[in-house]
């Protein structure tokens, strides 16, 4: 899977970390020799203990000093264990005892950058640096700071400062390469990390990485064969070097190397145990080719050691669901909304394995459950309102769609809401509805298609004629409102040539549908073109040779080619999937035409 793109410049600032070795007070004597003089920092007494002298009252400075001593040495700890502003907090009491200490602000503005405090921790570098032009630690930091804000030549010039000060500043060196890279300046940065090669042995691997990177966004000619090289060099240089090994493996991805990227993170989880971040890229490979064991696996990783848990342990719950193992994803789903409750796409996915599962009174509550501002929350309701009608429980259908409407107003909880109506034998009341609907979305064309067909059911034909304009006045596209318009105008043998340009038209847009096939043929029955109405209605009844309409349309057609005992069947087989009494009557009614008919015959045959 191709990784995305990161520059060298983040990568290099994710390295960044100044520290100093040794404390020094810019005043006579050495700060950290007197930290070394006593075994108990803490304060001999809470009252600060005054010396006298002519000028009056002062601090005793060995009290100050012990006090800057103390407050730095916990910053320092606070800093180790990750907690930044604890350290800030006392990295800046250790500035009131000891105000100039520049070592102390410099590890103040250090933490500072850490925590995301880039303008004071930028005043307070630039300040160090007026008194201290030379000092290395401040001109790392402020390159690192400019960097951050990329202002880059400034940058640059403050790591080369830095290169001046101490040639074998590697980190510096390192830091470089990745701006003169960032900066476009590919060969600079190339000539850079190839010089440092030769003289810093335990930054080998990180100089391949930077040396592949460079050559990864270079123009440059044989560039992959150059970034195999370096990125191996650099896990031959540290074997451990999960970042190089990733690089690597998007690299390989990116050149449709697959299988060989796919080894390349097996055989690390192997030699060096779980690692949270190639698990992640581990598990989403085998997603995509439905190794669902095998990401399953990498998962349970992720689930132990990395942080975005929500969002594994759905990938786990859900590829229990795509193995059929049902307890265990509503077990895995369940423990999910237990740690977070307002988890809607949990909520979601569990009753969605409820209704799986034909737990209909527990998918019903699970989708009901979903919050109306949620993404899920649409989808849900159409689920609870088929379940429930589904299970003869149409009246608590309506009233769940009608509940949910006065929340929010969603055109397709109005059709649904209509056709329940309907079903209801309230056409009219549905009609009212959808119409009040149509005022809301008067550009939806769900909603006046539905309306169109309302129309139908109550033979209002000149009301589903002008809505299904309507429709296709929004989308001259629309495939069902074409059709029907074609299929209205010949059941009532008007506008035929329209009708069959209309039918035409959806037939070109799903030349595989049915219905739409049956439309043209009939269209084209009722202009009394049998021979080519004949070729579409075989075709329709081809592909849906259950529906009742097509074949008695068939049966129609096949009589009028004389084609009595095929008509004969296809009535046959209409008879045998209509359910409806009138139309029922009518098919039996024209089989009884051909007995009839065949009865008759000549006196004078012998």
């Amino acid at each position: 899977m191709p990784q995305k793109k990161t520059s060298l410049l983040a990568i290099a600032a994710g390295f960044f970390f100044v520290s100093c070795a040794t404390l020094q007070s810019s005043k006579e004597g050495a700060f950290h020799d007197s930290m070394g003089e006593r075994s108990n920092r803490a304060p001999a007494a809470l009252t600060p203990p005054v010396v006298f002298q002519e000028s009056g009252p002062q601090l005793n400075p060995a009290y100050n000093q012990s006090q800057a001593d103390y407050n730095y040495s916990l910053a320092e700890g606070f800093s180790i264990e990750g907690l930044s502003q604890k350290a800030i907090e006392h990295f800046k009491t250790a500035l009131i005892y000891d105000p100039q200490a520049y070592t102390i602000k410099i590890r103040l503005a250090s933490e500072l950058l850490r925590t995301g405090q880039v303008s004071e921790s930028l005043a307070l570098a630039q300040e160090v640096s007026k008194d201290q032009p030379k000092n290395e630690p401040t001109l790392m930091l402020l390159a690192a700071l400019y960097s951050t804000l990329k202002l880059y030549p400034k940058a640059i010039e403050n790591y080369q400062a830095a290169l001046t000060v101490r040639p074998d500043n590697h980190e510096a060196a390192l830091y470089l390469g990745a701006l003169l890279a960032e900066t476009k300046q590919f060969d600079k940065a190339i000539r850079l990390f190839e010089k440092l090669l030769k003289t810093s042995e335990d930054q080998e691997h990180m100089i391949h990485y930077y040396l592949a990177r460079v050559h990864l966004e270079s123009d440059q000619k044989d560039v992959e064969k150059k970034v195999e090289h370096h990125l191996k060099k650099a896990i031959e240089a540290k074997p451990s070097f999960s970042e190089a090994l990733m690089t690597l493996g998007a690299f390989y991805s990116s050149v449709g190397q697959d299988k060989k990227s796919l080894k390349l993170y097996e055989d690390y989880q192997k030699r060096y145990g779980p690692s949270v971040r190639i698990a992640e890229v581990l598990s989403q490979s085998y997603l995509e080719v439905e190794d669902y064991d095998s990401a399953y696996e990498q998962l349970e990783i992720m689930e132990l050691q990395g942080e975005d848990q929500l969002n594994t342990k759905l990938k786990m719950a859900l590829i229990l669901v795509e193995k059929k193992i049902y307890d265990k994803s509503i077990t895995k789903f369940k423990e999910i909304l237990n740690e977070v409750p307002d988890s809607d796409r949990a909520r979601y996915y569990l009753a969605a394995v409820y209704e799986q599962t034909q737990q209909v009174d527990r998918a019903v509550s699970e989708y009901k459950k979903v919050p109306v501002d949620s993404s899920y929350y649409n989808e849900s309701i159409i689920h609870a309102a088929y379940l429930l009608k589904a299970n003869d429980q149409i009246t608590e259908a309506a009233k769940l769609l009608d509940e949910s409407i006065k929340k929010k107003e969603e055109a397709n909880f109005y059709s649904l809401y209509a056709s329940f109506l309907n079903e209801q034998k309230k056409s009219e009341e549905a009609i009212q509805l959808l119409e009040s609907a149509k005022e809301k979305f008067p550009s939806n064309t769900q909603v006046l298609f539905y309306l169109g067909t309302l129309y139908d059911s109550v033979n209002k034909k000149d009301k589903v004629i002008s809505t299904m304009k309507e429709v296709l006045s929004i989308d001259p596209k629309h495939v069902q409102a074409l059709n029907y318009t074609a299929y209205t105008w010949a059941d009532g043998g008007q506008n035929l040539d329209e009708a069959e340009a209309y039918a035409r038209k959806a037939v070109k847009l799903e030349p595989q549908d049915g219905y739409i096939l049956d439309t043209l043929g009939w269209v084209l029955y009722k202009q009394g073109k049998y021979t080519e109405a004949l070729q579409f209605l075989e075709a329709a009844h081809k592909l849906a040779p259950q529906v009742p309409i097509i074949a008695e349309h068939l049966g129609d057609v096949y009589v009028k080619q004389a084609m009595i005992e095929k008509a004969r069947g296809m009535y046959g087989r209409a008879l045998e999937s209509e359910t409806e009494k009138d139309k029922l009557d009518a098919i039996q009614s024209k089989l009884t035409s051909l007995d009839v008919n065949r009865d008759r015959s000549p006196a004078s045959a012998p």
